[in-house]
């Protein structure tokens, strides 16, 4: 199918994507982010329960995913703006991360989990600003389809959840439930050799040939001088560094919650899962926000998602009485995901695809990418696992509570750490690494209010972009500019 026949036009609607090509590209992002839905949400829980790690290799691992994009950000992009088909490209990737990831399974000391997670972020995380690229070159209208076609890919990101604790772990408790969880490692595995052979099948997006003169990531730091684009990197950055943050502690958290309400067996993943569904119900909207709305105010809203999201765990933790209310305001904190990482992670990708030239998308995606997937990825590893070690103490160190003669105990709960050197309890104060995150999106959310300029026009975000092309090819105008 060639991507002139892949767009209806009428005289009264806008140009679309052919049904059964959006369907395929559907089917794409479902199992890209089944893969990452499998073993993301538990991966920390997994890790401190049944392999002993730290809160500092809690956070070493964490960072360890985010050294992988740092190696080949231009190089990925380059191979795919040049010379070689992303479904291609895409293909290969999965096919090699399928084999870490169950080389994953079965690994237990600390070392080989970081380097094969080192291995494994390297070859997946590129993938997912890939298959962005796919399906903005597919996309007749990107503003109104992407949306539709990423939910898809949240959707697949949910479904694991439920799968491994309603199926695979059911009635498992204690130390068997600590150990059973790494099956999410052998699914994430399986499904990424399934997703090798999915590749194969999709569109042919071969690498554009009209413009070989020009370097790509040349092209891509050249925006670097636009403000919009560098505060958008900025605080893409920062926002990163939370992001990282809330993966590494939300299953620990609330594995503490639950661990607080007396409630035995798994139920972390499908807890956390209500951000993911939320996430859909955003990014079903998020089309008409952007048009209505405009990039910035929509950008802020997922900023201030972050930092509420953060004030609502510190305070639910501390929470006396009612277990069910501590749940609820731990929900609350869990929908607030959907706001998170549609209305800025997701709205970021569509604006920056906006303001990219055309022949240089890949590098585009994947050095965007990097400061959220690379960059921000490896500080807010290093900076959870260095706070969460400071707000973890145990019965021969002394709390930061008591260092400044705090006596209120709310919100602290116990963990009884097992590692090579014996056991151990150990004492972690929630509140304290919530509001400490909380901080950092509010500096965030001041930069980026303060700095970035407000849309200049709300209908021009269609007039300028794909939609007012139909051409066979749908490109935008290959000047970027300020919306």
């Amino acid at each position: 199918m060639t991507h002139t026949s892949a767009i209806e036009t009428s005289s009264t609607a806008e140009p679309r994507t052919g049904r059964p090509l959006m369907a395929r590209l559907c089917v794409m992002m479902f199992l890209q982010y089944f893969i990452q839905g499998c073993y993301l949400p538990i991966i920390s829980l997994y890790l401190q329960d049944a392999l002993g790690f730290t809160s500092t290799q809690l956070g070493q691992f964490g960072a360890a995913l985010a050294v992988g994009p740092l190696l080949t950000p231009f190089l990925l992009g380059q191979i795919v703006d040049r010379h070689f088909s992303t479904d291609r490209v895409l293909a290969v990737s999965h096919l090699a991360g399928g084999i870490i990831m169950l080389s994953l399974y079965v690994s237990q000391g600390f070392w080989p989990v970081v380097l094969l997670g080192t291995a494994y972020a390297t070859i997946y995380m590129p993938t997912l600003m890939l298959t962005n690229s796919l399906a903005f070159q597919h996309l007749a209208n990107r503003d109104r389809e992407f949306p539709l076609i990423r939910l898809w890919g949240t959707i697949g990101f949910v479904l694991p959840a439920w799968l491994v604790e309603v199926v695979l772990l059911k009635g498992l408790e204690g130390e068997q439930l600590n150990q059973q969880r790494g099956v999410v490692l052998a699914l994430a595995g399986i499904a990424g050799l399934l997703m090798t052979v999915y590749c194969l099948t999709l569109p042919s997006t071969p690498p554009r040939t009209d413009d070989r003169h020009s370097l790509a990531p040349g092209r891509v730091l050249a925006l670097l001088n636009q403000r919009n684009f560098l505060v958008l990197i900025v605080v893409s950055l920062m926002v990163a560094i939370v992001h990282k943050y809330y993966f590494v502690w939300n299953a620990p958290f609330l594995s503490a919650v639950l661990e607080k309400g007396n409630v035995p067996g798994a139920w972390e993943q499908r807890i956390s899962s209500i951000g993911q569904i939320w996430e859909v119900i955003v990014m079903a909207s998020l089309g008409w926000s952007v048009r209505r709305f405009g990039f910035k105010w929509t950008l802020t809203a997922g900023l201030v998602a972050y930092m509420v999201r953060c004030l609502v765990f510190a305070w639910a933790i501390t929470l006396g009485g009612s277990f069910m209310i501590t749940m609820l305001m731990v929900t609350v904190g869990q929908a607030l995901h959907g706001f998170c990482f549609g209305c800025f992670l997701a709205a970021a990708f569509i604006y920056v695809d906006r303001v990219a030239p055309p022949d240089a998308r890949g590098s585009m995606q994947t050095f965007y990418g990097t400061f959220i997937l690379g960059v921000g990825g490896l500080t807010g590893g290093l900076i959870s696992g260095w706070f969460g070690d400071l707000y973890t103490t145990g019965s021969s160190s002394q709390s930061l509570r008591k260092a400044w003669g705090i006596t209120s105990e709310a919100g602290l709960s116990t963990l009884v750490q097992i590692s090579e050197t014996g056991r151990e309890v150990l004492t972690r104060d929630w509140p304290a690494i919530w509001l400490t995150s909380g901080v950092m999106a509010l500096v965030a959310l001041v930069v980026f209010v303060l700095l970035f300029p407000a849309d200049r026009r709300t209908a021009g975000l269609q007039s300028d972009g794909p939609a007012a092309d139909s051409s066979a090819s749908a490109e935008p105008a290959k000047s970027p500019g300020t919306t």
